[in-house]
């Protein structure tokens, strides 16, 4: 008997700003000094972010107010990357609506 296999995606799974940093403590919990662990939970939360702002426009408002949360209990480097994709994402959500180009 075999079985069929779909692929895992992360960011099917990451629904809301706490979640996603759940997962970003975990991975850089469990990175094991190389870094490998963490570039990987870097492109997966950047492109999670663009995925959902795109889709659910109160994702960025909530986002915003987890980093600010994240500020408040001194967790200032989680913070502050959080809003630099959140501001990159932003940008380029921005920068598509403005510059699609059709022929």
């Amino acid at each position: 008997m075999t079985g069929k296999f779909t692929r895992f995606d992360i960011k099917d799974f990451l629904h809301t700003p706490a979640e996603l940093v759940h997962y970003v403590r975990a991975c850089s919990e469990l990175d094991s000094g190389d870094g490998r662990f963490n570039r990987v939970a870097l492109r997966d939360y950047k492109q999670t972010i663009r995925l959902r702002i795109q889709s659910d426009p109160d994702f960025a408002q909530a986002l915003r107010i987890e980093a600010a949360t994240l500020f408040h209990n001194g967790e200032t480097e989680l913070a502050s990357m959080l809003l630099a994709q959140l501001q990159v994402a932003l940008r380029h959500q921005t920068a598509r609506r403005f510059f699609t180009y059709r022929p």
